[in-house]
């Protein structure tokens, strides 16, 4: 493979580097000048603060919205013992349900050397 011709240098157009030079100068008169740009700073500064001081300055009220008010009760998470666990408390032991072709069967729990590991046997 030649690669005099893959790599050879090409000359710049003609006039190439001048209309270049008008564009930059086109492209810097289009933009918004530095008064422009502080208003619009000003403007964005200022509604901020409006949205701010309305929103703190909204009365609060002790009544619950409709939706809030008809929800159920939270879930008691510390109380759950599915999380006994993480929260420092010793697990208690609990019945294991299992489901196999929808029938509830018996299941066994089979003794290993390592405390840490649990095998169950369904019968």
């Amino acid at each position: 493979m030649n690669t005099d011709t893959l790599f050879k240098q090409l000359d710049p157009p003609p006039g190439g580097a001048e209309r270049f030079a008008r564009r930059l100068d086109e492209i810097a008169a289009e933009r918004p000048s530095s008064r422009t740009k502080l208003v619009a700073l000003a403007a964005s500064v200022a509604a901020v603060a409006l949205v701010t001081t309305v929103l703190l300055l909204q009365p609060t009220s002790d009544v619950p919205p409709a939706s809030v008010a008809d929800a159920p009760p939270p879930v008691d998470v510390y109380n759950a013992p599915e999380l006994d666990r993480l929260l420092g408390r010793p697990a208690e032991p609990a019945e294991l349900m299992v489901t196999v072709n929808m029938k509830t069967v018996a299941v066994t729990e089979v003794e290993t050397t390592n405390k840490r590991v649990r095998i169950y046997q369904i019968n």
